[in-house]
C-alpha cells in the first residue's frame, strides 16, 4: 500500500510581508515519506503568485498522478484549506485528503467537513507512519492516536498519543534549497529552520504554541541538534522553539560544541526576558557561537498589561535583558503584543519604551485570542469579524475599548511609520547591528 501513495504536501499561502520560510513541518513528512519509498512533493504555495491557484494545484495532481494530498493549517488558513479540499474532492473523488498542522493539532474539529478524510492531531508522526506503512483504511485508522476519520459517514475522534520529544525521522530540505532564492526575512536574510524542542514551558494566555505536545515541553537530545545544525547547507539558522535560551547548561552546551566542532554560523533563537536579565555570563559565548539575534517576547511595557498576559515578567526584566543583550553586541528583536484595551497614552508610552532601550528591530502584534488558547476563552464571546484570514496579528478581533477601531489601526499602522524606516535605512548602510548606535545611520 505505501508505495502505491503518491503523496502531495501543500503549504497554502497567507500574507506575510515580513518572511517567507522554509517549510519545515511538511519536510519531516517529505522525510518520513522518502524513508518508506513513497513519492512525494511539496507544492509550497508561498513560491508563486497569488493567481491561479487552484488551477496550479490541480495541474500538479495531473502531471504527479498523486492520490493523497496533506494541508498544513495555521489559524489563519482555516477556511481556505477547506474550501479547496471540497473543491478537490468535487474535481477528484478518489483524492485522499489529510489535514493537519498547528492549527489542526488543537482544532481539529474545524476541519471535520464531508470533503476531508482525516484530520491528523497527534504528537509526532509515528501514526502517519502506521497510516502510511499499513493503508488508509478504517481498521488501520483505529488502531491509532491523535487523529480524526469517518466511520460509516460519522467522525470519530482518538485522543493523542504521548508527548515526543524527538523526531523519528530528517527532513528532506529538497523544498527549502529549491526555493531559496525567494526565501527572507525583513532585513535580515534567508534563514532555514531548526527546531531542538517541543512546546513551551510557560502559560502566557495569548499563546497556543504552549499547548502544543500536549501541553508538555521536551527537548531533543542537543548533540542532535547540532549534528542537524553541521548538516545543513545553509550558514543562518533560526531555531523556531519558543525558547531556545531556557536551560542555561544547555545553551553553553550546544555552544560549546558548536565552538569545539568549528561550525562557522549565524543563529537567531527565541528568548524570554526573565532569561537574560538573570543569566547575562552566558552572552559571550553566545556570540561567539555566532547567535546575533534573540527574539524576546517583551509585550508589554507594564507591569499590569504583563500580569494580565500571565507572562510571568516585569518592566525591569525587559529593560535588563535589553540592555544586556546590547552589551554582547547582540540584536534584541523586540516582540510586543498590543492590548484592545491600550488608550493613546499607551501607543506614545510604547514608542517611548522603543527609543529609551534603543530597540531598533521591534515586531507589534495585535493581541488575538486564537481559539484554542486561555484568552479565547476569556473572550470568545467579545471577538469580531473573527474569520481565519484575519487571525494574523494584524487585524482587530476584539473591539478597542478606549477609540474607534479606525483610529486603533490607524495608530498601529503609525508605530511602523515611526520604526521600520529607520531598520531599513540602518541596514542600508550596514549599521543595523551595530547594538550602539543610536541614530539613523
Amino acid at each position: 500500500m505505501a508505495k502505491k501513495l503518491r503523496v502531495l504536501l501543500i503549504r497554502p499561502k497567507y500574507t506575510s510581508l515580513v518572511a517567507n520560510l522554509e517549510p519545515l513541518g511538511l519536510e519531516y513528512l517529505a522525510g518520513l515519506a522518502k524513508e518508506l519509498g513513497i513519492k512525494c512533493r511539496i507544492h509550497d504555495e508561498f513560491q508563486y503568485p497569488w493567481t491561479f491557484r487552484f488551477r496550479r494545484m490541480c495541474e500538479i495532481i495531473d502531471k504527479g498522478g498523486y492520490n493523497f494530498i496533506g494541508f498544513n493549517a495555521n489559524a489563519n488558513t482555516v477556511d481556505y484549506i477547506n474550501k479547496r479540499a471540497k473543491q478537490l474532492k468535487e474535481k477528484y473523488p478518489h483524492l485522499f485528503i489529510m489535514v493537519g498542522g498547528p492549527e489542526a493539532e488543537l482544532n481539529y474539529t474545524e476541519f471535520c467537513k464531508k470533503a476531508v478524510d482525516l484530520v491528523y492531531h497527534d504528537n509526532g508522526l509515528s501514526t502517519l507512519k502506521n497510516i502510511w506503512t499499513q493503508g488508509l483504511a478504517t481498521e488501520v485508522f483505529d488502531r491509532q492516536t491523535g487523529i480524526c476519520y469517518k466511520r460509516n459517514g460519522r467522525w470519530v475522534i482518538k485522543k493523542k498519543g504521548a508527548p515526543v520529544d524527538c523526531f523519528i525521522n530528517k527532513p528532506d530540505r529538497t523544498a527549502f534549497y529549491k526555493g531559496l532564492k525567494k526565501n527572507y526575512i525583513f532585513m535580515k536574510g534567508k534563514y532555514a529552520l531548526s527546531k531542538a524542542s517541543f512546546s513551551c514551558p510557560f502559560r502566557c494566555s495569548f499563546c497556543y504554541c504552549t499547548k502544543m505536545n500536549s501541553g508538555k515541553y521536551t527537548e531533543r537530545d542537543i548533540m542532535e541538534v547540532v549534528d542537524e545544525v553541521e548538516e545543513i547547507r545553509h550558514d543562518k539558522i533560526w531555531f523556531v522553539d519558543d525558547t531556545f535560551f531556557f536551560d542555561a547548561d544547555r545553551v553553553r552546551l550546544f555552544c560549546n560544541e558548536i565552538l569545539r566542532r568549528g561550525i562557522k554560523k549565524t543563529f537567531m533563537a527565541y528568548s524570554r526576558a526573565d532569561f537574560l536579565a538573570a543569566n547575562p555570563e552566558i552572552l559571550p559565548l553566545a556570540y561567539k557561537a555566532g547567535f546575533r539575534d534573540i527574539l524576546v517576547g517583551l509585550e508589554a511595557i507594564n507591569d499590569d498589561q504583563l500580569t494580565d498576559y500571565h507572562k510571568q515578567t516585569t518592566r525591569y526584566e525587559n529593560i535588563t535583558a535589553i540592555k544586556n543583550l546590547h552589551d554582547n553586541n547582540i540584536v534584541c528583536d523586540g516582540l510586543f503584543v498590543i492590548s484592545h484595551t491600550a488608550t493613546r497614552e499607551d501607543f506614545r508610552s510604547l514608542m517611548r519604551f522603543v527609543r529609551e532601550n534603543n530597540l531598533l528591530w521591534v515586531v507589534f502584534g495585535i493581541f488575538t485570542p486564537y481559539r484554542g488558547t486561555d484568552a479565547y476563552d476569556r473572550y470568545k464571546d467579545q471577538v469580531v469579524n473573527f474569520r481565519s484570514w484575519r487571525l494574523d496579528g494584524t487585524h482587530i478581533t476584539l473591539k478597542p475599548t478606549h477609540m474607534t477601531s479606525f483610529e486603533f489601526m490607524m495608530r498601529y499602522y503609525w508605530i511602523h511609520v515611526l520604526t521600520y524606516p529607520k531598520i531599513m535605512v540602518r541596514t542600508f548602510f550596514g549599521t543595523g547591528y551595530d547594538t550602539k548606535r543610536k541614530g539613523w545611520f
